[in-house]
């Protein structure tokens, strides 16, 4: 034993040593032999070991691996590799030995059994079909296939039984299908409910009793239970009732969690990215889940917002916000949440007025089984702005008073992305129609203004693996808003303008300074907004190693104070670059963006920091 036991020793400390001997070691030629079918590119383009890079000899069994299933999906059941290596000086030849053997055909799927599907419709199940070449994966697919209707159709004890057999180049299948009983929900019961009532459960069941058995109903049960916030754990397990085991007990295992709740949280924040950039928000709360066992919420946040200004280099509290929110989880006997909130903002922007104001608004939400979101939103703020702006004193100047909006919108929103903080793939469609009525007062003056307003916003991101480097990622954007007057034009107030330019628009500017502007008596910039905002960005992320990720970008845009004043001419643009660590927070990105078209006096380009990719 003893050994045995530093026998092992000694080959992991060889081992170890060959790995680091052998990191000196790069791959100069790689070979392959007896490939008929495939060429050489072909084969070399799925492999992980790379002429001119570093020798692994990891990626050599790897590699094998890899190229051995390539062949047998494609119908060499009984291909053989092997690899063997040159070595000249520090530089490795690597050759791989192929016997690709016979390329086996489908020479037919027999089917018995059946019941609810009859035989054509079992065999019509597979893709595959006789004297095409035999892929195992469609054979394995097509059985799939047929699992998932029996379960959703009420037979979870189904049997599928296969048989392949060879016959000189043909695989000929087997296939006895026994549907067994059809099963019906007699009853529900739910186990582990103390605080939490036992219809709150109920209504999130997808299935319920008589109902033929379904596994994507019951997995949907599930997840919707979930999703109510209140269990640590749910389970779902059927019991049989009878010795038919056609009559069957649905059980429902729930562990609840606590209903209080005190919270201290860090995150970051683009929820009003054209005002404030990104910033990064302590959270701090409490609250109650399961109000008098209904699933009502309620809580209390304090959010305190910080950023860093990279012209004045100092970590500055652009926003603290102070929310009370109420949930109803249920609207209109549908999973429906409606969501009542009440905050108070004290709003310091880099570039723009400091403002109060006060918010309130109820929202109805819905998520479709299509990936579309849905919600309507009926909002009152009240806006007190507390900087004069010092332009001349015109309609669309900053009024030293207060704003009162009422507005009523809806948005729509489809999410296909595969990851919400690092999209691979996949895409995002947004489009928000506000209506607004306004009411502002000047304190000094006493005259008063009104005005009505449309606002829309849309915005399409796309995400999809570069053409010439798979595993790059170009990601692109199109963004455009305007606000369209009802009657005279009269003031837009400040929090419903449009600003663009900083870390998550358009880099290479300030934030909210690319646009309309004015000046204080010291010279300082300051961002007015404007009715009409065009947006594009693109950008491409590449994998460097480990956790960090290169991006190499290219962003467009503009605001113009009216609708009449739009010039193709006057988008600006900027390019520039960036590096991005990955964390569990999102990507800490770092970008140098350069203006291609600066004014006279006008810094080239601005650098920016921020938590989560620009879009």
């Amino acid at each position: 034993m003893i050994f045995k036991k530093y026998f092992y020793i000694f080959v992991t400390i060889l081992m170890f040593l060959g790995n680091v001997y052998a990191q000196g070691l790069k791959v100069d030629v790689i070979r392959f032999t007896g490939n008929e079918h495939f060429s050489n590119s072909e084969l070399r383009a799925l492999i992980k070991s790379e002429e001119k890079k570093p020798f692994n000899n990891k990626y050599l069994r790897l590699d094998v691996t890899i190229l051995t299933n390539y062949y047998q999906n494609r119908g060499f059941l009984n291909v053989w590799i092997n690899s063997d290596i040159e070595r000249r000086g520090n530089k490795i030849n690597i050759i791989f030995n192929i016997k690709e053997g016979i390329r086996f055909v489908l020479g037919g799927i027999e089917v018995s059994g059946g019941g609810i599907l009859n035989k054509n419709q079992i065999r019509n199940a597979f893709s595959i079909k006789k004297g095409d070449v035999f892929l195992q994966s469609e054979i394995d697919n097509g059985l799939n296939k047929l699992e998932k209707y029996y379960y959703n159709h009420g037979k979870p004890y189904v049997t599928l039984n296969r048989v392949q057999t060879e016959q000189d180049s043909s695989i000929f299948v087997k296939l006895d299908v026994q549907e067994n009983e059809t099963v019906f929900i007699r009853d529900i019961d739910y186990q582990g409910l103390a605080r939490v009532k036992s219809f709150i459960v109920r209504r999130e069941l997808a299935i319920g009793k008589g109902d033929i058995y379904s596994r994507n109903k019951i997995d949907k049960s599930q997840g919707n239970i979930y999703s109510t916030g209140l269990f640590d754990f749910v389970g779902m397990q059927l019991q049989a009732m009878d010795s038919t085991r056609s009559q069957a007990r649905l059980l429902v295992k729930l562990v609840e969690k606590k209903s209080r709740w005190v919270g201290v949280r860090f995150g970051v924040a683009y929820e009003q990215e054209i005002l404030y950039g990104g910033t990064f928000d302590f959270s701090f709360g409490f609250g109650h889940r399961n109000l008098f066992g209904t699933a009502r919420t309620a809580s209390v946040e304090v959010i305190p917002s910080l950023s860093y200004d990279f012209q004045s280099h100092k970590i500055i509290n652009p926003k603290n916000q102070y929310t009370f929110t109420f949930i109803e989880p249920w609207i209109g006997y549908t999973r429906t949440p409606g969501i009542f909130r009440a905050s108070f903002y004290q709003v310091r922007p880099m570039n723009s007025a400091d403002y109060n104001y006060f918010s309130s608004s109820f929202q109805i939400h819905h998520e479709y089984n299509n990936a579309w979101q849905a919600s309507g939103t009926i909002a009152f703020n009240n806006v007190k702005v507390l900087e004069q702006d010092t332009l001349a004193e015109s309609f669309f100047t900053l009024t030293k008073g207060q704003d009162f909006i009422y507005s009523l919108s809806t948005d729509f929103l489809r999410d296909k992305r595969d990851n919400y903080l690092n999209p691979q793939e996949g895409s995002v469609l947004e489009t928000t129609i506000k209506f607004a009525y306004s009411r502002s007062r000047d304190k000094l003056t006493g005259s008063a203004s009104v005005n009505r307003f449309f606002k829309l916003t849309g915005q399409w991101n796309r995400y999809q693996a570069f053409v010439l480097k798979r595993n790059w990622v170009l990601a692109s954007r199109v963004r455009a808003g305007d606000i369209i007057e009802l009657g005279k034009r009269a003031q837009i107030p400040v929090l419903e303008r449009f600003y663009l330019g900083g870390a998550s628009t358009v880099r290479g500017y300030p934030e909210q300074l690319l646009g309309p502007v004015s000046y204080d008596e010291n010279g300082r910039p300051i961002a007015i907004g404007g009715k009409l905002m065009l947006l594009g960005n693109l950008e491409l992320r590449i994998p460097i190693f480990w956790l960090f990720w290169g991006e190499v970008f290219v962003d467009a845009g503009n605001v113009w104070l009216e609708n009449s004043d739009f010039k193709i001419t006057d988008i600006k643009t900027s390019t520039g670059a960036g590096a991005a660590l990955m964390t569990p927070l999102g990507p800490v990105r770092f970008d140098y963006g350069v203006k291609l078209q600066p004014r006279r006096n006008e810094a080239p380009g601005e650098f920016h920091i921020s938590i989560s990719f620009a879009f």
